[in-house]
């Protein structure tokens, strides 16, 4: 287990301020996530891909997703920088997405312990990002300027998320797990967000 002095701030920060619940889905994947964090569905066990499991405190916007996707087919030819790339790739070319920052451009990897306490053989790779985000349509304005737009075209506010994300490949696909709240409160619940992503573990394949 990881005993790294960034690991043990994580764990203190979040400690004094709640509860952790840990959680065994229906695919094997564990987690552990705060207490006030509810568990909103689990479709783990579908064969489908795209989000398998969704956390969230819905009264402050603080959330939890796991994803699958297919894995690339030229992955083991891809640096994990690139793998990154090609992850987070949905979300920086979404329509509704107008603006879009990584902080950590090059993943952080790690190879924690197994959930049962035994040496682990799975990497997971850390980054972090920032997202503007519309919550109605985008449109294109005068002079090419893009706008959010809602009922009555009436201009929305552009959202700004913070993001703390790993990755891991198993089998045919990368599973990815993202924490987040507005930028405004990552201060407040990015550590809680960091322990909640890290916490993560892929079944035994």
């Amino acid at each position: 287990m990881s005993n790294s002095p960034a690991d043990a701030g994580v764990k203190l920060t979040f400690s004094r301020k709640a509860q952790l619940k840990p959680y065994t889905l229906k695919a094997g994947y564990q987690v552990t996530v705060p207490d006030s964090w509810a568990l909103a569905y689990d479709r783990s066990d579908k064969a489908d891909l795209g989000t398998q499991a969704f956390f969230g405190n819905f009264n402050t916007f603080e959330t939890l997703s796991i994803f699958k996707q297919q894995r690339p087919e030229n992955a083991a030819e891809l640096s994990p920088a690139q793998l990154l790339e090609a992850v987070l790739a949905e979300q920086r070319n979404n329509q509704s997405t107008f603006g879009f920052d990584v902080v950590s451009p090059t993943p952080a990897p790690r190879v924690p312990d197994a959930a049962d306490g035994s040496p682990g053989s799975t990497t997971y790779y850390d980054a972090e990002y920032e997202l503007a985000i519309c919550r109605g349509l985008a449109e294109e304005g005068s002079a090419g300027r893009r706008r959010c737009v809602g009922p009555n075209d009436m201009d929305l506010q552009i959202v700004s998320r913070r993001f703390y994300q790993t990755f891991a490949l198993q089998g045919d696909f990368i599973y990815i797990v993202r924490g987040s709240s507005t930028t405004e409160m990552w201060q407040d619940v990015g550590a809680a967000a960091t322990q909640a992503v890290q916490s993560f573990r892929l079944a035994q394949a």
